[in-house]
Protein backbone atom coordinates (compact mmCIF):
# COMPACT_ATOMS: atom_id res chain seq x y z
CA UNK A 1 0.00 0.00 0.00
CA UNK A 2 1.57 3.35 -1.23
CA UNK A 3 2.09 6.17 1.40
CA UNK A 4 -0.51 8.20 -0.20
CA UNK A 5 -3.64 5.62 -0.10
CA UNK A 6 -2.29 5.63 4.03
CA UNK A 7 -2.09 9.43 4.28
CA UNK A 8 -5.72 9.11 2.32
CA UNK A 9 -7.25 6.79 5.02
CA UNK A 10 -5.79 8.84 7.79
CA UNK A 11 -7.57 11.73 6.62
CA UNK A 12 -10.82 10.31 6.05
CA UNK A 13 -10.66 8.81 9.42
CA UNK A 14 -9.13 12.07 11.24
CA UNK A 15 -12.11 13.77 9.91
CA UNK A 16 -14.87 11.54 10.88
CA UNK A 17 -13.41 11.81 14.19
CA UNK A 18 -13.38 15.50 14.26
CA UNK A 19 -16.81 15.88 13.36
CA UNK A 20 -17.34 12.98 16.06
CA UNK A 21 -16.14 14.91 18.61
CA UNK A 22 -17.62 18.83 17.49
CA UNK A 23 -21.06 16.95 17.43
CA UNK A 24 -20.22 15.74 21.14
CA UNK A 25 -19.18 18.85 22.55
CA UNK A 26 -22.21 20.81 20.69
CA UNK A 27 -25.07 18.28 22.38
CA UNK A 28 -25.33 19.76 25.88
CA UNK A 29 -26.01 15.93 27.21
CA UNK A 30 -23.62 14.47 25.08
CA UNK A 31 -24.70 10.78 25.12
CA UNK A 32 -21.77 9.04 25.20
CA UNK A 33 -21.16 5.32 26.09
CA UNK A 34 -18.50 3.00 26.14
CA UNK A 35 -18.43 -0.40 25.20
CA UNK A 36 -16.10 -3.53 25.19
CA UNK A 37 -17.03 -7.03 23.72
CA UNK A 38 -15.03 -10.57 23.39
CA UNK A 39 -15.33 -12.60 20.71
CA UNK A 40 -14.54 -16.15 19.87
CA UNK A 41 -14.49 -18.07 16.50
CA UNK A 42 -12.76 -19.50 13.44
CA UNK A 43 -11.72 -18.35 10.44
CA UNK A 44 -13.77 -19.81 7.04
CA UNK A 45 -11.27 -22.40 4.62
CA UNK A 46 -12.68 -20.41 1.60
CA UNK A 47 -9.80 -21.59 -0.18
CA UNK A 48 -8.06 -25.19 0.24
CA UNK A 49 -4.41 -23.54 0.42
CA UNK A 50 -5.73 -21.87 3.72
CA UNK A 51 -5.91 -25.66 5.20
CA UNK A 52 -2.10 -25.57 5.84
CA UNK A 53 -2.16 -21.98 7.72
CA UNK A 54 -5.44 -22.65 10.00
CA UNK A 55 -5.18 -23.09 13.51
CA UNK A 56 -6.91 -23.40 16.33
CA UNK A 57 -10.66 -21.12 17.35
CA UNK A 58 -9.57 -17.09 17.06
CA UNK A 59 -9.81 -14.93 20.11
CA UNK A 60 -10.83 -10.93 19.62
CA UNK A 61 -11.20 -7.84 21.89
CA UNK A 62 -11.96 -4.88 20.78
CA UNK A 63 -13.18 -1.60 22.64
CA UNK A 64 -14.86 1.69 21.49
CA UNK A 65 -16.69 4.78 22.46
CA UNK A 66 -19.66 6.17 20.52
CA UNK A 67 -22.71 8.32 20.54
CA UNK A 68 -26.35 7.82 20.27
CA UNK A 69 -28.32 10.09 18.23
CA UNK A 70 -31.67 11.73 18.84
CA UNK A 71 -32.72 13.21 15.86
CA UNK A 72 -30.99 16.09 15.56
CA UNK A 73 -30.97 15.99 11.86
CA UNK A 74 -33.71 13.94 9.56
CA UNK A 75 -31.55 11.43 8.67
CA UNK A 76 -30.94 9.98 12.46
CA UNK A 77 -34.74 9.69 12.27
CA UNK A 78 -34.89 7.89 9.06
CA UNK A 79 -31.85 5.41 10.27
CA UNK A 80 -34.27 5.13 13.15
CA UNK A 81 -31.76 6.73 15.93
CA UNK A 82 -28.16 4.71 15.23
CA UNK A 83 -25.48 5.14 17.30
CA UNK A 84 -21.71 5.91 15.96
CA UNK A 85 -18.09 6.13 16.71
CA UNK A 86 -14.48 4.47 16.75
CA UNK A 87 -12.57 1.52 18.28
CA UNK A 88 -9.75 -0.30 18.52
CA UNK A 89 -9.74 -4.12 17.72
CA UNK A 90 -6.97 -7.40 18.37
CA UNK A 91 -7.41 -10.59 17.54
CA UNK A 92 -5.30 -13.60 18.03
CA UNK A 93 -5.71 -16.00 14.66
CA UNK A 94 -4.99 -18.97 16.27
CA UNK A 95 -1.21 -19.78 14.04
CA UNK A 96 1.38 -17.33 16.20
CA UNK A 97 3.59 -18.68 13.04
CA UNK A 98 1.59 -18.47 9.96
CA UNK A 99 -1.10 -15.89 11.10
CA UNK A 100 -0.36 -13.77 14.07
CA UNK A 101 -2.20 -11.27 15.67
CA UNK A 102 -4.28 -8.19 14.22
CA UNK A 103 -4.50 -4.56 15.54
CA UNK A 104 -7.01 -2.30 13.90
CA UNK A 105 -8.55 1.08 14.09
CA UNK A 106 -12.29 1.35 13.38
CA UNK A 107 -15.37 3.61 12.66
CA UNK A 108 -18.70 2.41 12.91
CA UNK A 109 -22.34 2.93 12.91
CA UNK A 110 -25.00 0.49 14.90
CA UNK A 111 -28.83 0.52 13.76
CA UNK A 112 -31.57 -0.19 15.11
CA UNK A 113 -34.09 -3.08 13.79
CA UNK A 114 -36.28 -3.38 16.84
CA UNK A 115 -36.55 -1.55 20.24
CA UNK A 116 -39.25 -2.12 22.63
CA UNK A 117 -38.69 -1.71 26.40
CA UNK A 118 -35.22 -2.89 27.67
CA UNK A 119 -34.65 -5.15 24.38
CA UNK A 120 -33.12 -3.46 21.07
CA UNK A 121 -32.19 -5.55 17.87
CA UNK A 122 -29.56 -3.83 15.52
CA UNK A 123 -27.07 -4.32 13.05
CA UNK A 124 -23.51 -2.86 12.69
CA UNK A 125 -21.25 -1.87 9.96
CA UNK A 126 -17.68 -1.07 11.15
CA UNK A 127 -14.47 -0.26 8.55
CA UNK A 128 -10.89 0.88 8.81
CA UNK A 129 -7.25 -0.31 8.63
CA UNK A 130 -5.71 -3.29 9.89
CA UNK A 131 -1.90 -4.58 10.98
CA UNK A 132 -1.29 -7.78 10.69
CA UNK A 133 1.98 -8.70 12.06
CA UNK A 134 2.42 -12.01 10.01
CA UNK A 135 2.50 -11.61 6.06
CA UNK A 136 1.32 -15.67 4.52
CA UNK A 137 0.21 -17.15 1.72
CA UNK A 138 -3.12 -15.23 2.42
CA UNK A 139 -2.47 -11.97 2.83
CA UNK A 140 1.15 -10.63 1.70
CA UNK A 141 0.78 -6.99 2.95
CA UNK A 142 0.55 -6.13 6.85
CA UNK A 143 -1.52 -3.14 6.16
CA UNK A 144 -4.78 -4.38 4.75
CA UNK A 145 -8.58 -2.87 4.99
CA UNK A 146 -10.65 -4.18 8.02
CA UNK A 147 -14.25 -4.45 7.32
CA UNK A 148 -16.94 -5.90 9.66
CA UNK A 149 -20.45 -6.90 9.63
CA UNK A 150 -22.75 -7.68 13.00
CA UNK A 151 -26.04 -8.56 14.21
CA UNK A 152 -26.21 -7.49 17.94
CA UNK A 153 -29.14 -8.33 20.51
CA UNK A 154 -28.70 -5.71 24.12
CA UNK A 155 -30.60 -5.97 26.83
CA UNK A 156 -30.82 -3.02 29.20
CA UNK A 157 -29.75 -3.78 32.94
CA UNK A 158 -29.39 -0.55 34.44
CA UNK A 159 -29.89 2.74 33.79
CA UNK A 160 -26.39 2.73 32.50
CA UNK A 161 -25.49 -0.65 31.56
CA UNK A 162 -26.37 -2.90 28.75
CA UNK A 163 -25.51 -6.66 27.89
CA UNK A 164 -24.49 -7.53 24.20
CA UNK A 165 -25.03 -10.95 22.64
CA UNK A 166 -24.09 -10.87 18.85
CA UNK A 167 -22.64 -12.83 16.02
CA UNK A 168 -20.81 -10.85 13.42
CA UNK A 169 -18.15 -11.62 9.97
CA UNK A 170 -15.17 -9.33 9.70
CA UNK A 171 -12.94 -9.44 6.45
CA UNK A 172 -9.59 -8.37 6.13
CA UNK A 173 -7.71 -7.46 2.91
CA UNK A 174 -5.57 -5.05 0.81
CA UNK A 175 -7.82 -4.78 -2.55
CA UNK A 176 -4.67 -6.24 -4.59
CA UNK A 177 -2.94 -3.44 -3.95
CA UNK A 178 -0.24 -6.49 -2.77
CA UNK A 179 -0.24 -10.20 -4.09
CA UNK A 180 -1.11 -12.44 -2.00
CA UNK A 181 -4.33 -11.20 -1.37
CA UNK A 182 -7.26 -14.63 -1.00
CA UNK A 183 -8.22 -12.18 2.33
CA UNK A 184 -8.72 -13.16 5.48
CA UNK A 185 -12.62 -14.43 6.90
CA UNK A 186 -13.82 -14.71 10.25
CA UNK A 187 -16.44 -15.80 11.70
CA UNK A 188 -17.29 -15.18 15.58
CA UNK A 189 -20.14 -15.13 18.85
CA UNK A 190 -19.63 -11.85 20.51
CA UNK A 191 -20.25 -10.72 24.29
CA UNK A 192 -19.39 -7.83 26.05
CA UNK A 193 -21.07 -4.34 28.14
CA UNK A 194 -22.12 -0.82 26.99
CA UNK A 195 -21.63 1.33 29.82
CA UNK A 196 -23.69 5.25 29.22
CA UNK A 197 -21.44 8.16 30.59
CA UNK A 198 -24.73 10.09 31.89
CA UNK A 199 -27.91 8.66 31.60
CA UNK A 200 -29.80 9.73 28.65
CA UNK A 201 -32.64 12.25 29.06
CA UNK A 202 -33.49 13.45 25.66
CA UNK A 203 -36.21 12.48 24.14
CA UNK A 204 -36.40 11.35 20.38
CA UNK A 205 -37.20 13.98 17.93
CA UNK A 206 -39.77 13.13 15.17
CA UNK A 207 -39.27 15.94 12.21
CA UNK A 208 -41.46 16.44 9.26
CA UNK A 209 -38.97 14.72 6.64
CA UNK A 210 -38.04 16.49 4.01
CA UNK A 211 -40.24 16.40 0.25
CA UNK A 212 -38.00 14.82 -2.64
CA UNK A 213 -38.10 17.52 -5.20
CA UNK A 214 -35.21 16.26 -7.32
CA UNK A 215 -35.16 13.18 -7.95
CA UNK A 216 -33.10 12.79 -10.59
CA UNK A 217 -28.89 12.65 -9.40
CA UNK A 218 -26.10 12.46 -12.31
CA UNK A 219 -23.00 11.47 -10.87
CA UNK A 220 -19.45 11.49 -12.03
CA UNK A 221 -16.34 9.78 -10.81
CA UNK A 222 -12.45 9.62 -11.59
CA UNK A 223 -10.74 7.08 -9.99
CA UNK A 224 -7.08 5.52 -9.90
CA UNK A 225 -5.00 2.79 -7.95
CA UNK A 226 -2.17 0.16 -8.04
CA UNK A 227 -2.65 -4.01 -8.41
CA UNK A 228 -0.13 -6.70 -8.14
CA UNK A 229 -0.33 -9.68 -10.85
CA UNK A 230 -0.63 -12.99 -9.58
CA UNK A 231 1.02 -14.93 -8.76
CA UNK A 232 2.71 -12.43 -6.59
CA UNK A 233 5.85 -10.92 -8.21
CA UNK A 234 6.36 -6.99 -6.71
CA UNK A 235 5.83 -5.40 -9.35
CA UNK A 236 2.84 -3.05 -9.39
CA UNK A 237 0.72 -1.91 -11.99
CA UNK A 238 -0.92 1.47 -12.22
CA UNK A 239 -5.24 1.28 -13.25
CA UNK A 240 -7.36 4.32 -13.52
CA UNK A 241 -11.18 4.64 -14.26
CA UNK A 242 -13.62 6.90 -15.45
CA UNK A 243 -17.48 5.85 -14.28
CA UNK A 244 -20.74 8.18 -15.16
CA UNK A 245 -24.35 7.61 -13.55
CA UNK A 246 -27.64 7.99 -13.65
CA UNK A 247 -29.65 7.69 -10.19
CA UNK A 248 -33.41 8.40 -9.26
CA UNK A 249 -34.11 8.70 -5.46
CA UNK A 250 -36.34 5.86 -4.59
CA UNK A 251 -36.71 7.17 -0.60
CA UNK A 252 -34.28 10.15 1.12
CA UNK A 253 -31.80 7.05 1.77
CA UNK A 254 -31.78 5.05 -1.45
CA UNK A 255 -31.19 5.53 -5.05
CA UNK A 256 -31.18 2.87 -7.99
CA UNK A 257 -29.55 3.58 -11.55
CA UNK A 258 -27.51 3.00 -14.53
CA UNK A 259 -23.71 3.43 -15.55
CA UNK A 260 -21.02 3.19 -17.88
CA UNK A 261 -17.09 2.73 -17.12
CA UNK A 262 -14.27 3.08 -18.94
CA UNK A 263 -11.33 0.93 -17.58
CA UNK A 264 -7.62 1.21 -17.92
CA UNK A 265 -5.02 -1.55 -16.10
CA UNK A 266 -1.60 -1.24 -16.94
CA UNK A 267 -0.94 -5.25 -16.28
CA UNK A 268 -3.13 -6.16 -19.02
CA UNK A 269 -0.09 -5.21 -21.30
CA UNK A 270 1.97 -7.95 -19.85
CA UNK A 271 -1.38 -10.43 -19.43
CA UNK A 272 -2.16 -9.88 -23.26
CA UNK A 273 0.90 -9.87 -24.82
CA UNK A 274 3.64 -12.21 -22.19
CA UNK A 275 6.23 -12.85 -24.73
CA UNK A 276 6.08 -8.65 -26.51
CA UNK A 277 5.39 -10.17 -29.99
CA UNK A 278 2.52 -8.04 -29.94
CA UNK A 279 2.31 -4.37 -31.20
CA UNK A 280 -0.45 -3.68 -28.29
CA UNK A 281 -1.31 0.17 -27.69
CA UNK A 282 -3.87 1.77 -24.51
CA UNK A 283 -6.38 1.24 -27.06
CA UNK A 284 -6.43 -2.40 -27.12
CA UNK A 285 -6.30 -2.85 -23.05
CA UNK A 286 -9.03 -0.51 -22.53
CA UNK A 287 -12.33 -2.18 -21.56
CA UNK A 288 -15.79 -0.17 -21.31
CA UNK A 289 -18.87 -1.27 -19.16
CA UNK A 290 -21.92 -0.97 -18.07
CA UNK A 291 -23.73 -1.51 -14.73
CA UNK A 292 -26.65 -1.23 -12.31
CA UNK A 293 -26.20 1.05 -9.14
CA UNK A 294 -27.42 1.08 -6.06
CA UNK A 295 -26.44 3.66 -3.57
CA UNK A 296 -27.76 3.94 0.36
CA UNK A 297 -26.82 7.13 1.84
CA UNK A 298 -26.30 7.89 5.70
CA UNK A 299 -25.50 11.45 6.15
CA UNK A 300 -22.28 12.46 4.58
CA UNK A 301 -21.56 9.04 3.77
CA UNK A 302 -23.06 6.75 0.73
CA UNK A 303 -22.81 3.33 0.38
CA UNK A 304 -22.67 2.26 -2.95
CA UNK A 305 -22.82 -1.50 -5.23
CA UNK A 306 -22.51 -1.44 -8.66
CA UNK A 307 -22.76 -5.14 -10.78
CA UNK A 308 -21.57 -4.43 -14.26
CA UNK A 309 -20.84 -6.57 -17.78
CA UNK A 310 -17.87 -5.32 -20.00
CA UNK A 311 -20.15 -4.37 -23.81
CA UNK A 312 -16.18 -3.77 -25.54
CA UNK A 313 -12.77 -5.55 -24.20
CA UNK A 314 -10.45 -7.51 -26.21
CA UNK A 315 -9.81 -8.86 -22.83
CA UNK A 316 -12.03 -11.31 -20.78
CA UNK A 317 -10.73 -13.86 -19.30
CA UNK A 318 -11.17 -12.70 -15.52
CA UNK A 319 -15.20 -12.48 -16.45
CA UNK A 320 -17.37 -10.52 -18.48
CA UNK A 321 -19.13 -9.67 -15.24
CA UNK A 322 -17.88 -7.76 -12.46
CA UNK A 323 -18.85 -5.45 -9.31
CA UNK A 324 -17.46 -2.99 -7.20
CA UNK A 325 -18.56 -1.84 -3.50
CA UNK A 326 -17.62 0.96 -1.79
CA UNK A 327 -17.69 3.93 0.36
CA UNK A 328 -18.14 7.53 -0.90
CA UNK A 329 -17.87 10.57 1.70
CA UNK A 330 -19.55 14.29 0.87
CA UNK A 331 -16.99 16.88 0.72
CA UNK A 332 -19.74 19.50 -0.55
CA UNK A 333 -22.81 19.66 -1.67
CA UNK A 334 -21.56 18.47 -4.93
CA UNK A 335 -17.72 17.00 -4.61
CA UNK A 336 -17.71 13.73 -3.11
CA UNK A 337 -14.30 11.38 -1.91
CA UNK A 338 -14.35 7.74 -3.24
CA UNK A 339 -12.90 4.62 -2.13
CA UNK A 340 -14.13 1.45 -3.77
CA UNK A 341 -12.91 -2.00 -4.79
CA UNK A 342 -13.43 -3.69 -8.33
CA UNK A 343 -14.13 -7.64 -8.64
CA UNK A 344 -14.37 -10.25 -10.78
CA UNK A 345 -15.45 -13.58 -10.29
CA UNK A 346 -15.42 -13.09 -6.63
CA UNK A 347 -11.85 -12.32 -6.64
CA UNK A 348 -10.48 -8.46 -5.61
CA UNK A 349 -9.10 -6.89 -8.74
CA UNK A 350 -7.80 -3.38 -7.20
CA UNK A 351 -8.92 -0.87 -5.11
CA UNK A 352 -9.48 2.73 -6.03
CA UNK A 353 -9.41 6.35 -5.01
CA UNK A 354 -10.79 9.02 -6.41
CA UNK A 355 -13.16 12.28 -6.70
CA UNK A 356 -16.37 13.06 -8.12
CA UNK A 357 -19.60 15.30 -8.68
CA UNK A 358 -22.66 14.83 -8.47
CA UNK A 359 -25.69 17.04 -9.83
CA UNK A 360 -29.60 17.14 -8.92
CA UNK A 361 -32.60 17.91 -10.93
CA UNK A 362 -36.58 18.24 -10.73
Amino acid sequence: MTKKTILLILFLSALTRYEFFISAQENEHRNLFLESKFQYGFIWQHKPSLEEIIGGNIKVFDVSIGKQTYGEKYWEQLYRYPSYGFGYYYADLGNQEELGQVNALFAYVDIPIFKRNKHLLSYRISSGLAYLNQGNLAIGSHLNIYFDLALNYRYRLSEHLDLINGFGATHFSNGAIEMPNLGVNLFSYRLGLQYRLKTPVREFVKHELPEIKKKNNISILLATGVKEKRPEGGISYHVASFSADYLRLLSLKHKIGLGFDAFFDESLFETMNPDSSLNISTTDIMRYGMHLAFEAELNKIMLIIHIGTYIHAQYKEDGSVYQKVGIRYLISKNFYANISLKTSKGVADYTEFGIGYRLYWK
